[in-house]
């Protein structure tokens, strides 16, 4: 007779769920058995660590719109694994998490080791999943488990997508049930996904298209839902029709490629002057697939953006994110590629005529004007290397089909302010909750989905540092990722902020990256000077292996970005 975790690894395979990632453990160890029994649908990746796991199904899910499973035993999944948990929960990120609470069958009340039940003598899991995930129940039986996965991974797709979670008692893993004797009865899966995200509706189309159409000069933000709702067509398309210009939040990064004539870059405190000069000046904001957070308006500056002197339309699939930071003057709840469709269907029904090639002109001249994309460290050739004469380097060797991640601190700020992305969707970025190393195993699983193209990391040796265990791993799946390191034995963006006597708990002897890789079966490239940068990069790029490319570079301040 079939077990729970034979029913429940058949419905992941009925979902379209094809990754595991995770490590075994507890109760988790009879699930991946069943996982192991499928290996020829389902892969299973062995991560080094549960925040590993849980940021390569993060990134999973940005690339599919499908949610990958993380397993594995409850105590690590709740606090290891946590790291890639809350930035799916707040960058908005399909996975699905299936664990356990080691109760050890009918011992829960006695305090067993690693009990994760909440009562005395135990954590209390499910209270710490609930915190960062749009759904978590607790399967106490056979029937829970298999009914609580299959809820899981439809309110993982539905509305914003997010995380969701499983926690299973010991009895629910190893209980033997036949399909037919689940209660309530078990239905093709595919019935309860059917549901399609909400959209813009007529009236509201036309009026945004008539705000539009109206304006002198509109701009519009994307944020990550672009990248969520694989809007990049259609937001190009409106851009292209009435000649808008367009921004975007550091999440929204590459919703344009950022090569085209009508692309501004980032905006906010660390964002392209042409951005931020253009967003400023606005009558009409669209900003679309974007709360507008504080980071990315100047800490919600009103000389930046102001409700009171600008029109604000704003297209979420959120609603509880539209008109959270500002007062807009309409307000949608829609997946951004039906908005962006439906609006630049009336437009056209509209018939209105903009000089759409004077204002591309327009634009261009305002971006020449502020620089955009120039910095004066860019052909630096001062030692130890300037943090943007690396970008540089990187930017010049980054191909059209390349995929970029960026990681977090100081050296997100460079590669965001000054690598130029040349297709929409092309660069992938931390920002919910932005914790040190996301990058690294994020770009393992960028290059496990897409073995063909080149997948680049721009990362800090204090990323590094904690995500080491990502080389072997990348050895052993043999993944040709490239990660470039920004190593100056720093911790950049903190040291940045403190005051006196901060070397005492920001700064560290330097680390031999580029050895370390070796010792894990990887290319590593130590590179101390300007002119071995772009050769270094070049070897890495052109190799078949995984390779870090370990760049001693300037303790440079974030803010000589701004």
């Amino acid at each position: 007779m079939p077990k729970s975790t034979d029913i429940v690894a058949d419905t992941l395979i009925e979902a379209g769920i094809d990754h595991v990632f995770g490590m075994p453990g507890g109760a988790m160890i009879f699930f991946y058995n069943s996982i192991l029994e499928r290996s020829d649908k389902i892969r299973s990746v062995l991560a080094r660590q549960e925040g590993a796991a849980s940021c390569m199904a993060d990134m999973y899910g940005r690339l599919t719109g499908r949610p990958a499973a993380v397993v594995g035993q409850g105590a690590w999944i709740g606090s290891n694994a946590a790291f890639g948990i809350m930035e799916a929960y707040l960058a908005g990120s399909p996975m699905l998490i299936i664990t356990d609470t080691s109760d050890y069958a009918n011992l829960s009340l006695h305090g067993p080791y690693q009990n994760a039940t909440g009562d005395y003598g135990a954590f209390d899991l499910p209270s710490i999943m609930r915190s960062m995930t749009k759904f978590t129940t607790v399967a106490t039986n056979a029937s829970e488990f298999i009914h609580g996965v299959r809820l899981a991974v439809k309110h993982s797709i539905t509305g914003k997508p997010g995380p969701t979670a499983v926690i299973c008692r010991w009895n629910a893993v190893g209980e033997e049930i036949e399909p037919g004797s689940v209660t309530p009865k078990l239905f093709p899966l595919k019935g309860h996904l059917n549901v399609s995200p909400p959209s813009i509706s007529d009236e509201d189309a036309d009026k945004v298209a008539d705000i539009l159409i109206g304006a002198k000069n509109p701009v519009i933000i994307a944020g990550r839902g672009i990248h969520a709702a694989k809007a990049y067509d259609q937001l190009l398309e409106l851009s292209e029709t009435l000649g808008i210009p367009v921004a975007t939040s550091y999440m929204g990064k590459s919703g344009i490629p950022e090569t085209h004539d009508l692309a501004l870059g980032t905006m906010g405190i660390v964002g392209q002057r042409a951005a931020n000069g253009r967003i400023a000046g606005a009558d009409v904001i669209l900003a679309v697939g974007t709360c507008l957070a504080p980071e990315n308006t100047k800490m919600l500056a009103t000389d930046f953006i102001n409700p009171e002197k600008q029109k604000i339309v704003q297209i979420d699939i959120e609603p509880l994110n539209v008109a959270w930071t500002y007062p807009v003057n309409v307000g949608i709840t829609s997946d951004a590629r039906f908005a962006l469709s439906k609006i630049v269907e009336k437009i056209r029904e509209n018939g209105a005529k903009i000089d759409v090639a004077k204002r591309i002109e327009e634009v261009k001249k305002f971006k020449s004007e502020n620089g955009y994309f120039a910095h004066d460290l860019l052909t630096s050739e001062e030692t130890p290397i300037s943090p943007a004469r690396v970008v540089n380097d990187v930017d010049k060797l980054v191909k059209e089909d390349d995929i970029v991640v960026l990681d977090t601190g100081n050296n997100r700020i460079f590669f965001k302010k000054l690598l130029k992305s040349k297709r929409a969707g092309q660069v992938f970025a931390g920002g919910g909750v932005a914790g040190m190393g996301w990058g690294i195993p994020a770009a393992l699983a960028a290059q496990m989905l897409n073995p063909k193209r080149r997948v680049i990391c721009g990362t800090g040796d204090g990323c590094m540092m904690m995500m080491l265990h990502c080389l072997e791993t990348a050895s052993q799946y043999e993944l040709p990722v490239n990660l470039v390191v920004l190593n100056n034995s720093l911790l950049g963006n903190i040291n940045d902020f403190m005051g006196q006597n901060k070397e005492l708990i920001t700064e560290y002897p330097e680390v031999d990256l580029s050895s370390t890789a070796k010792s894990m079966g990887c290319v590593g490239i130590k590179v101390k000077e300007p002119k071995d940068l772009e050769p270094a990069l070049k070897e890495a790029f052109e190799s078949d292996r995984p390779a870090l490319v370990d760049v001693t570079t300037a303790r440079t301040p974030h803010f000589t970005m701004m």
